[in-house]
């Protein structure tokens, strides 16, 4: 992790780790409704925000802005994403087995895993596009290699991230409207 320090990494591991044991079957149904809405909170917003973050650095046309917002982006999937990736999961698993039907919702198409299915290929575009993506931007911004001007492997880069990016952020909205609306399939 070239732009995250040892200590950086600690603190967002001490997040992550106190974010599950938040989310363990161990609290009232209504703690996993609050736990799963506040992640759908942080997840949407970071996504949402930090999409218009980096298009706002990148209208600047400054080199050192630009890079700075690459890397703030890595920094915020640590702090927001990843924790709202697993209280949206952990608490949306609790629910549905206390809920829903048990493990069986998850084996018949129905909204639950429709909405699923919706936020894993979400997840599998951040994984498989965007992380890559957003580490080629911090490194192609760099102000001290590119003193002069973004090379055009900056520039494929943030295409390729805005791209995907706006159909991560289109995927869990579909999921939320699902989660809201549970409609009949079938």
């Amino acid at each position: 992790m070239r732009y995250i320090s040892r200590n950086e990494l600690f603190g967002y591991g001490f997040l992550t780790g106190a974010v599950v044991v938040l989310s363990l079957p161990l609290f009232p149904y209504q703690w996993h409704v609050f736990m799963h809405i506040a992640g759908a909170v942080v997840f949407l917003g970071n996504i949402i925000v930090t999409g218009v973050w980096m298009l706002l650095a990148e209208r600047t046309r400054s080199i050192p802005v630009i890079h700075f917002s690459a890397k703030a982006v890595i920094r915020a999937d640590f702090l927001f994403t990843l924790p709202g990736v697993l209280l949206l999961v952990i608490n949306g698993v609790v629910m549905v087995v206390v809920r829903w039907g048990g493990w069986d919702a998850f084996h018949q198409i129905s909204w639950v895993t429709v909405a699923l299915g919706l936020f894993i290929a979400s997840g599998v575009i951040w994984v498989g596009a965007l992380l890559p993506a957003q580490h080629r931007m911090a490194v192609f911004s760099d102000p001290s290699a590119y003193p002069d001007s973004l090379p055009p492997r900056f520039v494929s880069a943030i295409r390729q991230w805005y791209f995907w990016g706006v159909l991560a952020i289109l995927l869990p909205l579909i999921s939320l409207y699902l989660m809201v609306h549970k409609p009949a399939f079938g």
